[in-house]
């Protein structure tokens, strides 16, 4: 053959006029491609298993808080406190008496408890026993359940009030 006459299988085999990818390189794009669609598929369960985390949270937190909200029951005192359901969360409120020493009333003035009734009863009640009421410092403990089973726990102080051992029963 002479020079001047080319060949139609030279020039693909120098890489002058061939277009296109081989098999293994179509294989690595799509080997690269499908462990980035893992990675990403996994962070997106990730993400969203972790917004229903923060979402069941919350909305345990928002029941401790309501029920954070509720005046102290007299009948909560005296059982020590009280367990059930709220908006499909458990939860579980006990109260513990506390020492804690309460500021007396100062003797002597106008309106003042005289000296043989409680330091926290009104005035003129001292005649009526069923109307005496003491107050009792409490610590409160609010145990919420999420759905996913972790506890959310509110810890408090609070005034309660509790009849006192004279006053009938109401």
């Amino acid at each position: 053959m002479s020079p001047g006459i080319n060949r139609p299988d030279a020039s693909r085999r120098d890489g002058g006029g061939s277009a296109g990818f081989t098999l293994v390189e179509a294989l690595a794009a799509f080997a690269i491609v499908a462990v980035l669609a893992l990675v990403v598929q996994r962070g997106v369960v990730q993400s969203r298993l972790g917004l229903a985390a923060v979402e069941d949270r919350l909305a345990a937190e928002r029941v401790a808080r309501s029920l954070l909200a509720e005046p102290v029951r007299a009948g909560d005192v005296g059982n020590g406190g009280r367990t059930g359901t709220l908006d499909g969360y458990r939860y579980a409120i006990r109260l513990a008496a506390l020492a804690l020493p309460l500021p007396q009333p100062e003797r002597g003035t106008e309106g003042a408890c005289p000296p043989s009734v409680g330091p926290c009863d009104p005035p003129g009640d001292a005649a009526d026993p069923a109307r005496r009421v003491r107050w009792q410092t409490l610590r409160q403990d609010i145990e919420v359940v999420t759905r996913r089973g972790t506890v959310v726990t509110v810890e408090t102080i609070r005034l309660g009030q509790i009849p006192s051992a004279d006053a009938p029963a109401r």
